[in-house]
């Protein structure tokens, strides 16, 4: 694979988020109560944290990237989950003074994707006047090469061009070569691939899940495989950590989510989602939940990844099993675990 820090930045249009702000000066002790990591010491326009929001039985009705405000939090994250993370604010919220707000379309988000632009989950202000810029660090398409991500999320009512977020983003510190920077959108496609595809081929190639895609309201936190970047065992009580504490005491969850490398099959389709693997045995040890071709900016031989969970039996790196795709066997191999 080739060196991340080599690639060009490129500039692109995202699928619809979930953009919710938590504003009141009780916010922190309402979004405390319900998130895995800590939340209350996250200080305005600095670092912000990966988290997932959970149930009483400690299942994840929402996986978000959280900042501080002036007002309150901003929790940004995959589409759909809105609605019913602020509901479950708005029903722990009783006399206190914390009002969740869903903005999902009133923001339009772009992804500046390469090295050297700034820190992860780093906030910070782009432009000035109408052209100002939020921008926030965000792992979605991080890889230890040094790719980075950072979310740009003008308000819609700006109307601003890509080219004029182009143009701002040129005269920032992030783009020190004008000529570096690559706008990518229907008219000129990378690869032949569309915005969609090129995102979610960046973020499969970092082995980042995507809420609703990867994993939903019926898996556990430990069971998505992000428990570094998300879960805080010293941030006291908040819901479902009776279950989420045991389940760290005992280490017992019988499948996780790891990122799979496909070897390609003859075949020019990939493997569907939901595409079961085998080691020998009648039951599954593997089920693919996103497959996609190593992203462009990476690729050298067009190798086909996945995330997918694995059992038990296939948690460590280097564990192979098998599938079918068009009649046609392929191996997988688990890339991370």
């Amino acid at each position: 694979m080739s060196t991340d820090v080599n690639e060009p930045l490129l500039l692109l249009p995202l699928p619809a988020l979930s953009v919710l702000d938590l504003v009141g000066k009780d916010a922190p002790a309402i979004l405390h109560n319900l998130t895995t990591n800590e939340v209350k010491s996250l200080q305005v326009d600095a670092p912000g944290v990966e988290t997932f929001i959970t149930n009483i039985k400690g299942k994840c009705i929402g996986h978000v990237v959280v900042f501080r405000t002036t007002e309150g939090y901003r929790l940004i994250g995959a589409a759909g989950q809105s609605e019913t993370i602020a509901a479950k604010l708005d029903r722990y919220t009783i006399r206190e003074d914390a009002e969740p707000r869903v903005i999902d379309d009133q923001v339009q988000p772009y992804l500046l994707v390469g090295p050297h632009i700034g820190e992860p989950l780093s906030f910070r202000s782009l432009g000035e006047g109408d052209a100002n810029l939020p921008s926030y660090g965000v792992p979605w398409v991080d890889t230890p090469q040094g790719r980075r991500g950072r979310l740009i999320l003008p308000e819609t009512a700006t109307n601003l061009s890509m080219e004029e977020i182009a143009n701002s983003l040129r005269a920032s510190e992030f783009v020190n070569d004008a000529a570096t920077l690559q706008v990518v959108d229907s008219q000129t496609q990378v690869s032949g691939e569309d915005t969609t595809e090129l995102f979610h081929a960046l973020r499969v190639t970092a082995g980042y899940p995507w809420y609703g895609t990867d994993f939903d309201d019926s898996h556990l936190p430990q069971e998505i495989n992000r428990e570094p970047q998300t879960i805080s065992f010293t941030k006291g009580c908040f819901l479902g950590q009776e279950t989420i504490a045991r389940l760290d005491a005992l280490g017992q969850v019988q499948k996780k989510l790891v990122l799979w490398s496909i070897d390609d099959p003859a075949s020019e389709m990939l493997p569907a989602v939901d595409t079961k693997l085998f080691a020998g045995g009648e039951k599954p040890v593997g089920r693919l939940t996103s497959v996609a071709r190593e992203a462009p900016a990476c690729r050298t031989n067009g190798r086909v990844l996945a995330l997918g969970f694995a059992r038990r039996s296939h948690f460590d790196a280097g564990c192979e099993a098998t599938g079918t795709v068009a009649g046609k066997s392929f191996l997988a191999k688990v890339e991370r675990a």
